[in-house]
């Protein structure tokens, strides 16, 4: 058997919502930056401050991608903020898995209704097909939606062919 390695950079659209949100912080920052020239100098500081926690914390979360390692049925996620952070999401077995069909398929249809936390690493793009995975073990059971080539569906139904379905 072949081994298969593979990286997928996902980049999710957010939509305006996340571009109203940057401009909001951008304004706000600028409007208290004004009234500290304007008003008194001690306000200009709490501008200085705004400025500097914009450009580190809050302006690199609106510039997210994602990245998915895949190894031979394992999949590791990793979100990567402004092109500089990189942090590890979540790592998933192919030992682990126990459902994996394309995103409403009747399939997925006893996890829906069971109450388990899914997490959408997606391009959120709703023309763009997308998958939904569960994991899960004695004590847990997650699920992610993600948005994966066909070949590695394919792949994971080589190692894992009761749990995967392609349609």
């Amino acid at each position: 058997m072949s081994d298969l390695y593979k990286e997928i950079l996902v980049k999710p659209d957010h939509g305006s919502a996340d571009s109203l949100k940057k401009g909001l912080v951008i304004a706000g920052t600028v409007l208290v930056c004004a009234a500290g020239i304007l008003i008194h100098p001690l306000i200009l500081l709490a501008g200085a401050i705004l400025i500097f926690l914009d450009y580190m914390f809050i302006l690199p979360r609106f510039d997210v991608e994602y990245e998915y390692l895949y190894v031979n049925g394992d999949i590791d996620i990793d979100v990567i903020y402004s092109k500089m952070k990189r942090k590890r999401m979540a790592s998933f077995e192919k030992a682990n898995l126990l459902l994996m069909a394309p995103t409403g398929s009747d399939h997925l249809t006893d996890y829906r209704q069971k109450d388990i936390k899914l997490t959408d690493y997606s391009s959120m793009n709703p023309k763009e097909k997308t998958w939904t995975l569960y994991y899960g073990d004695e004590k847990s059971t997650s699920g992610v939606i993600l948005s994966l080539p066909d070949e590695i569906a394919s792949d994971m139904r080589r190692y894992a062919p009761r749990q995967v379905f392609l349609q």
